[in-house]
């Protein structure tokens, strides 16, 4: 989107094509507004600077909350009078992050920004955290309802967005719980240690992918010896692994880049394919996720992994503890 635009003109046109942000005007559009603001706080996370996030479901109230290091109110923009919390909640940035951090996740394979869910929305009200002050901006459809005003002193810390998705603009907009559950469960078992709050809910998986396996194994006999499973860093990518048992009658795989499922597989797992093959095993499941912090491939990946020198990667990193644990006793 042009940044010619003025800010007026550029919330009309994210209301008149929601799709081009949210990739539908129904209620998967809709559920984007929890999978944006989660996302913000994984990315905290991996970064070591936040370590839960809630998220509540009223309605068509969305609010989430985390602990993380607050939105920048204390800091000025290149727009006079405005802060950088305040741009970043009102204006389209062309990059895959507002200042290209990295790691940068999602939980689906779109990414949406705070700017259009912010111009989407009936209401918007945040309440942040930063520098021993806690800061307050309320909008309306994108517009602020006024300057960001502090509201109260202390050491507090982390962020609260409240937002109500515009009838206007998307047909439903009551998201719906199930699918939310079910993506924040799996959230909370490919970022290990995060807690994940929905509703009267809390989902926590200190040990990831292996406890995310046990529960996608179809048959129980493939649960009496101890899986394999692993956690490293290796050339600037996040690796988590896991296999389970071995194969009877065909290979399921579940695969995910940057927090967001690869249906179509890809370069990570033939890398993993490849390491399984030189200890001669076929499990009868495997799971992997890799984050990569290279900025060339931080953010959401469509469907399929297509990087081909992640592949040698993979195997490399998976060769030795692969190896190592196949020589050990497994039960």
């Amino acid at each position: 989107m042009s940044n010619n635009l003025s800010h007026t003109e550029e919330i009309q046109a994210i209301r008149r094509r929601p799709t081009m942000f949210f990739g539908s005007a129904g209620v998967q559009g809709t559920e984007q507004f929890v999978y944006e603001l989660v996302a913000n706080v994984l990315d905290a996370y991996l970064s070591k600077k936040a370590t839960f996030v809630n998220v509540t479901l009223d309605g068509t109230t969305i609010s989430v909350v985390d602990d993380g290091p607050g939105l920048p109110f204390d800091e000025p923009s290149d727009i006079e009078g405005i802060s950088l919390a305040t741009k970043l909640l009102t204006r389209i940035h062309l990059t895959r992050s507002f200042d290209e951090h990295t790691p940068h996740v999602h939980i689906v394979s779109r990414g949406v920004g705070l700017a259009p869910m912010n111009a989407t929305s009936i209401q918007l009200k945040v309440q942040s955290w930063r520098s021993g002050m806690l800061w307050e901006q309320c909008f309306s459809k994108g517009i602020a309802q006024g300057s960001a005003k502090i509201i109260q002193q202390g050491d507090g810390r982390g962020t609260k967005i409240e937002v109500t998705p515009d009838p206007e603009v998307f047909r439903e907009t009551q998201p719906r719980f199930g699918i939310i559950r079910r993506a924040l469960f799996d959230t909370a078992h490919l970022f290990a240690g995060l807690k994940i709050g929905l509703n009267e809910e809390r989902f926590y998986a200190p040990q990831g992918l292996k406890m995310l396996g046990y529960i996608l194994l179809t048959r129980q006999t493939d649960a009496n010896n101890e899986p394999f499973h692993v956690t490293l860093h290796h050339n600037n990518i996040l690796i988590e692994a896991a296999a389970f048992g071995d194969r009877f009658s065909q290979n399921r795989i579940f695969s995910w880049v940057n927090g967001a499922r690869t249906p179509d597989e890809g370069s990570h797992v033939e890398g993993f394919r490849q390491a399984l093959a030189e200890v001669n095993w076929e499990p009868a499941l495997s799971l992997i996720h890799i984050v990569m912090y290279d900025p060339r491939f931080a953010g959401p990946t469509r469907g399929k992994l297509d990087v081909p020198h992640i592949k040698e990667v993979i195997q490399e990193a998976l060769r030795e503890p692969l190896s190592s644990w196949w020589e050990d006793p497994k039960t």
